[in-house]
């Protein structure tokens, strides 16, 4: 997991090379990604942060222009979470490199290790499914 994380935030350096993320601010735009409309609560959740430390982060993403933080019609009290423009074209970037070098990885495996790596890849998506 921790490969894969380092292996997103290098990517996310070269698309983006004047925007420097920590990795729990990308962390965040990646959730958000994924999970349009998510809350505030579950963004802290799933960093496994307390709510305030979640709120200064996405307060530093909504100023920097890649989050908006909106009033969720059916309660006033949960704020719904999606990616601005400039955010969803940085995570589509980010995500295609990321893509791409993880082919190219791939690749390099002969044809063996790749068909054994496809027939575990049912089991380790039930193990990291969020």
């Amino acid at each position: 997991m921790m490969a894969s994380q380092r292996l997103m935030m290098t990517e996310a350096s070269r698309a983006v090379p004047n925007l420097h993320l920590t990795p729990p601010q990308f962390r965040i735009l990646n959730y958000v990604f994924r999970h349009p409309g998510t809350s505030l609560s579950q963004v802290a959740a799933q960093l496994g942060v307390r709510l305030p430390t979640a709120s200064v982060m996405l307060v530093k993403l909504a100023q920097d222009g890649l989050v908006t933080r909106e009033r969720d019609p059916a309660s006033r009290r949960r704020m719904q979470l999606n990616l601005t423009a400039i955010g969803k074209d940085i995570m589509e970037r980010v995500r295609q490199q990321v893509f791409a070098r993880v082919d190219e990885r791939l690749a390099m495996l002969d044809p063996q290790a790749r068909a054994d790596l496809e027939k575990a890849m049912p089991a380790l998506g039930l193990l990291f499914r969020d």
